[in-house]
This record gives C-alpha cells, structure tokens and sequence, in this order.
C-alpha cells in the first residue's frame, strides 16, 4: 500500500471514530515489529474497533512509530511481534499478552504474536486479519483491567467456532460496563491534568 493510501486510510480510521452520543475515546497506538503486510493491521484494527464499539467505546487506532501520542494519555498499546520469545514463556499457547500500568498513567502494553496468530488462522481456515483482530482486542480488554470469561472476546483458549458465528468479537455486558468505566475514567484524569488552574 502506498504511503498515500495508507495516510488516507489512517485519517478514515480516525474520522469513523469520532464520539457519536459523547462515548469516551480510546487511542490505541499499534507498532508492528513483525513485518505484517499494512492491509491486514488495517483489517485488524478495524474489527477490533468494531468490537470496542459494540461495548460502547469509540477507539481511534494509530500505525507507529510514527505517530504523536496524547500525554499524558488515553491509550492503549499494542505490539506485533514475530514470536512470543522474551515477552511469554515458549511452547505456551499463547497468542499475545497484557502488561496494564497503574491506573495514574492511563496506558499499558500488549504484545501480539503473529507468528502463531497466523499458524492458528491457517490451521482453522480463518482469515489472519480476523485472528489478529480478536486477538488485539482481547488484550486490550485486559489492559483495561477485565479477566478471562466463559463467552465472548475474553474467553479463555480461542477456538475456531468463537470466529466463525461472531459472538467471540462481543464483550458480555459486564465487561463492557467496565470498559466503558475505565475510559471514562483516563479521559476523565486527563481532562483534568489537562485543564488550566483556577483563573
């Protein structure tokens, strides 16, 4: 993709997460370490903000390094890696992982492994952006502090039927009550570390 397009396609991303019906907004700043081709981090993002707005929560996903981060910050990163080695213990079955930071700093890390992101779409016959997508999503859903759950995008151990009939890429109502409760809360700290003192 050129750089044209890609520029255009980052500033849709941005546009189509404006903040319909005063939802807060979450940045997610996405680095991708592992050479994945543009179009599927593009596709990812877009089906992860998909499931972040079904919660309730408009998200506007940034390609870096070359991006300008809030500060101090309502976001989210996410890393692409080749392999979970030096971030997850080898030979777990992991497809990512979630560092959240302490609430004050608004912001905490995730790291994707594409490598078996795409060993697991091959093996199910699922496309890798939808893989990668959930996968981000998931994370970020334990950036924002929920944990494992029976159904929906934090299920534990992601199965093939969880991406073909689409109820994986939903958050059970009470996680998305979270969700929502912990952005409204950075955006909340960030106005006000950002507001002017008293005149």
């Amino acid at each position: 993709m050129s750089t044209q397009k890609l520029a255009v396609a980052m500033i849709w991303m941005a546009a189509a997460a404006a903040c319909p019906g005063g939802q807060d907004r979450l940045t997610v700043a996405l680095y991708d370490y592992s050479g994945t081709p543009r179009w599927v981090l593009l596709s990812a993002a877009k089906e992860a903000r998909g499931a972040l707005r079904t919660a309730g929560v408009e998200s506007e996903w940034i390609l870096c390094p070359d991006c300008v981060l809030p500060a101090p910050g309502t976001y989210a990163v996410v890393k692409i890696v080749r392999t979970r080695r030096g971030v997850a213990p080898e030979g777990s079955e992991a497809l990512g992982r979630a560092a959240p930071s302490p609430a004050a700093q608004r912001c905490g890390t995730s790291w994707v492994f594409y490598r078996p992101v795409q060993a697991f779409a091959e093996s199910t016959g699922q496309p890798v952006d939808l893989v990668l997508g959930y996968v981000m999503v998931h994370e970020i859903g334990h950036l924002m502090g929920l944990g494992h759950n029976t159904s929906g995008v934090m299920k534990a151990g992601l199965k093939k039927r969880d991406l073909v009939d689409g109820s994986g890429l939903r958050f059970p109502a009470h996680d998305a009550q979270k969700i929502r409760a912990t952005v409204a809360t950075w955006t909340a700290q960030t106005t006000a570390a950002g507001a002017p003192e008293g005149r």
